[in-house]
This record gives structure tokens, C-alpha cells and sequence, in this order.
């Protein structure tokens, strides 16, 4: 199987990969969110209270996220992967002391920051710009850390919070960065400077075809492999720190594609509540549906790759978004509970598509040297778009919106957006800079 090649090809990067996007829990909302009811309880914050200093922090990180993003590109990626480890093992170390708001408001600055922004950052950004024929399958393997994160970690930090108290747990997850995932990160990597090292644009010529994977030339990893990606033509834009892509209609097109699955998503599952009322379903199957969406965003992001690899990020864009449509549907048009099980499903397949495609589409339009500063950008979208999702679906019913025009209104949104997306590949609207075509290959 062309995975299991590509693990035998690359264990350490994509390893390094996997590392930081598991790393990256300690930082998201499906972690933070077990600490809530203690943290709220320790400091005397009611759940309203605590909700919108979490909204305002998840904003102020995305707001940073662009400008420590870009440096990616500019220094070696393991000193940047040390950096946001001790970063976030010092937002663990901070919650584990916050005695006020004003201690708790910084310490989640610093853990958002670090673990949702940066630790994903690493682990994407790397594997984008390191991989080429085979990108879409080494973003799959890399993105496995998220769900496996969310199959142990709950069920362990909640042992442990029951055994030690939430203070100590995130204190322990700091000594677990740094002694585990830190040591770690330095073993796989150290010795591999063709990964390390950040990109850069030579006049150079390379005897190599434009688009061979660093994976396939099987290197060993302590080995520097010639690679012609790391050698692409300069640009005029070559100094700027505002890649071309945002100049062009075509970003301005994609954006909201990029930002409808975390808008809808984390509305969605944010009133699910209201949703199981409306419909006079138990909460229960909209429980037992994350466990088929978990299923399926990895079935997603997994399939997903081979058809990056075969068909380009850029063509399969335009429709990724249909699995989560006909889930919405489904769920508009019928009151069977077990029904819930297939809309969960099919977003899950969606967002197991976007988790890949979103990254392995920036490659296809700028320049690796670029990718860093381009990701960061499109990343603090969404996660802007992730925070207004709950608040937008709020202010609709606050209009007296019913559930199912709701769920029309979001179908509507989602169409406009692909044909947007598909629009914006029509000839004109951007051509990459000195980027070949994508080729198939099979490893």
C-alpha cells in the first residue's frame, strides 16, 4: 500500500509531523473545554463569563497568528518547533497558576497561540513544503496526530484531574511537553538539514523533474537529498512579505471556502442542543454521531490523499464541501434520530477533506518559500470563522430563524461558496509563480 511506502520512506518526517499536530491538543477547544468546569469553579467565572473571554482570546491569537506564522519561512523549522513547545509548555505552566482573570486571560492567549495556531502550523507547514508527488498522502499520515489526540487524551487528563486536580494536570502536561514531545521532536529531525532548513528561491537548475518528492528520493534521514523544490526560480515578489496570492481574485474567491467548514461546523455542533429540541431527538445520538464523524474524518483525510496526489489539491477543491451538503440536507428534512449518524458521517468526510486539502492546495500556488506566511493567513481565517460560526447562528435565533431555515440558509451559503471556488479556476484569476504542474506518481 502506497502509505505504508511512504512511511517506509520518510518515518522520521512524517513522525515529526504526527508529533506536533498531536502536540497541538493542549491547545484546542476539545481539551481546554475539560478544564472548564474547574477552572470556572476555581475562579468564580459562570459559563457566559467564561465563553466570551474565550471567543476574545481565540480572536486575539488568530489576529497574531499571521505575523509569527510567516516566520517559518525565514528560520530553521526545528528551532521554530522548539520555540512553540516551550511556548506552550509555559501556557500549561500558567493556567496550572492562574489565581485571577488576568492570569487565565494570558495563560489561554498563550496556549491557543501555541498549541491551535503554531503546533498545527509546524506540523503542515513542514510537510507541505517537504513533500511533493506524494504531498496529499504525507499531509494524511501528519494530521493522524489530531484524532489521535482525541481518542487518548480526554479519557486520560480526566483521570487525572479526578486523581490530582486540574492544576496539577496541566502542570503535568507542561513536564510532558518538554520531557516527551521536546526530545522527541529534536531525535527525528536533528540530523535531516534537507527538512530543516527553511526555503529559499536560487536561480539554480537542478537536474531532478520539478515536482520529485523528497520522500521518494528515500534518503536517509540524516542526509541532505538534492531536491528542486527547494531551488524554484525567484519572483519580483521574491522580498515581499505579502505573497502575490493576496493580490490576486482568486484568494478572495477561495476564502470563503476555506472558512465555511469551521464557521458551520462549530455552530452547528456548538447548538446541537437546540437542533436535538427542535427535532425532538435525544442528545444521545448526536453523542454517538462524534464517534462516526471521528471515524470518517480520518476515512476522509486519508482518502483525500491519494486524490491530491493524482488529481491536484487545487481541482478537488471546488467540491469538498458536497459530503457536508447532503449531511445538512438529511438533517433538514427528517426527524429519524438514527439519521443523525449519517449527517455526522458526512461532515466528518468533509472535514477530513479539508484538514488535508486546505494545506496541500498552498504549495500548488506559491513558492515554498512562501508557504509559511500564506498558511498562517488562511489558518487565522479560519479560526475567525470557527469563533463567529456560534455567534452568527445565535443572532439568527435571536430573529426568531427556525431551525429549518437555519439549515436552508447555511445549504444556500455552502452552494454560493463552491461555485465561487469552482469560478475562480476559470483562466485569468491567478496563475502561480514559477510553480510547475502538479504530476501523478504513484509513491
Amino acid at each position: 500500500m502506497q502509505f505504508f511506502t511512504l512511511l517506509r520512506q520518510a518515518p522520521r518526517q512524517l513522525a515529526f509531523g504526527a508529533l506536533h499536530s498531536f502536540g497541538s491538543s493542549f491547545g484546542q477547544t476539545f481539551l481546554v473545554a475539560l478544564f472548564v468546569p474547574f477552572i470556572s469553579a476555581s475562579l468564580a467565572l459562570n459559563e457566559t463569563e467564561f465563553a466570551n473571554i474565550y471567543a476574545g482570546i481565540t480572536i486575539a491569537s488568530a489576529l497574531c497568528l499571521p505575523v509569527v506564522g510567516r516566520w517559518i519561512d525565514k528560520v530553521d523549522i526545528l528551532s521554530y518547533s522548539l520555540a512553540t513547545m516551550a511556548l506552550l509548555a509555559l501556557g500549561c505552566v500558567m493556567i496550572s497558576l492562574a489565581g485571577n482573570v488576568w492570569m487565565l486571560i494570558a495563560a489561554l492567549f498563550v496556549l491557543r497561540l501555541a498549541g491551535q495556531g503554531l503546533m498545527s502550523h509546524v506540523s503542515m507547514t513542514g510537510i507541505a513544503r517537504y513533500f511533493s508527488r506524494s504531498r496529499g498522502r504525507a499531509l494524511a499520515i501528519a494530521s493522524f496526530g489530531f484524532p489521535l489526540a482525541e481518542a487518548i487524551l480526554p479519557a486520560t487528563l480526566l483521570a487525572l484531574i479526578a486523581a490530582f486536580g486540574w492544576r496539577y494536570t496541566y502542570a503535568g502536561s507542561a513536564v510532558f511537553i518538554l520531557v516527551i514531545l521536546l526530545p522527541a521532536a529534536i531525535w527525528l529531525i536533528r540530523g535531516d538539514a534537507k527538512f530543516r532548513k527553511a526555503p529559499t528561491r536560487s536561480p539554480a537548475k537542478s537536474n531532478e523533474s520539478p515536482n520529485t518528492s523528497a520522500a521518494t528520493n528515500a534518503a536517509p534521514s540524516n542526509a541532505a537529498p538534492s531536491n528542486a523544490d527547494s531551488t524554484e526560480s525567484p519572483s519580483p515578489d521574491a522580498s515581499s512579505d505579502h505573497p502575490r496570492l493576496f493580490k490576486s481574485l482568486y484568494v478572495w474567491f477561495c476564502m470563503p471556502m476555506l472558512a465555511a467548514p469551521p464557521l458551520i461546523m462549530t455552530a452547528l455542533f456548538f447548538h446541537q442542543g437546540a437542533i436535538s429540541t427542535h427535532k425532538e431527538i435525544e442528545l444521545g445520538w448526536f453523542a454517538a454521531g462524534f464517534t462516526v464523524f471521528a471515524i470518517t474524518s480520518v476515512l476522509g483525510a486519508f482518502g483525500s490523499g491519494p486524490l491530491i496526489d493524482k488529481h491536484s489539491a487545487r481541482r478537488l477543491f471546488p467540491w469538498h464541501l458536497i459530503p457536508m451538503m447532503v449531511g445538512i440536507a438529511i438533517l433538514a428534512l427528517t426527524t429519524t434520530p438514527w439519521v443523525i449518524l449519517i449527517y455526522m458521517g458526512l461532515v466528518g468526510i468533509t472535514v477530513g477533506f479539508a484538514t488535508t486539502l486546505r494545506t496541500a492546495i498552498i504549495p500548488e500556488l506559491v513558492p515554498l518559500d512562501e508557504i509559511g506566511a500564506v498558511r498562517s493567513t488562511l489558518t487565522a481565517v479560519m479560526v475567525l470563522a470557527s469563533a463567529m460560526g456560534p455567534a452568527i447562528y445565535g443572532w439568527m435565533f435571536a430573529a426568531d430563524i427556525s431551525i429549518a431555515m437555519m439549515l436552508v440558509i447555511t445549504l444556500i451559503a455552502s452552494t454560493v461558496v463552491s461555485i465561487g471556488s469552482w469560478f475562480s479556476e476559470r483562466p485569468g484569476f491567478y496563475v502561480p509563480p514559477n510553480i510547475a504542474p502538479q504530476e501523478s506518481h504513484s509513491g
